[in-house]
């Protein structure tokens, strides 16, 4: 049981890493290309979550939220590293 906790959790943290890595790569290609169809497309993302939700009590206060930024190169990172972690098991 506590190795597949492992390997869950490992799944989890590679997936989401080439996500964020797949993400960055394409908003720094967006920033360096010239304007145009090619640069909408490496620009464009699809917001997944919740706006911020803040709940003050006057004494303190909580703030909840959650936003996932996912565009073609995030999709592409996270395809590249789950090859990658096929290899790993």
């Amino acid at each position: 049981m506590r190795k597949l906790r492992n390997k869950m959790g490992l799944t989890i943290f590679i997936l989401l890493m080439g996500l964020l890595l797949g993400t960055l790569i394409g908003d720094l290609m967006g920033l360096v290309l010239p304007d145009g169809a090619v640069k909408k497309i490496m620009i464009h993302s699809i917001k997944i979550g919740f706006l911020p939700i803040v709940i003050d009590l006057h004494i303190f206060a909580f703030t909840f939220g959650f936003m996932l930024k996912i565009n073609l190169f995030g999709i592409i990172g996270i395809l590249l590293l789950g090859y990658i972690l096929k290899w790993l098991y």
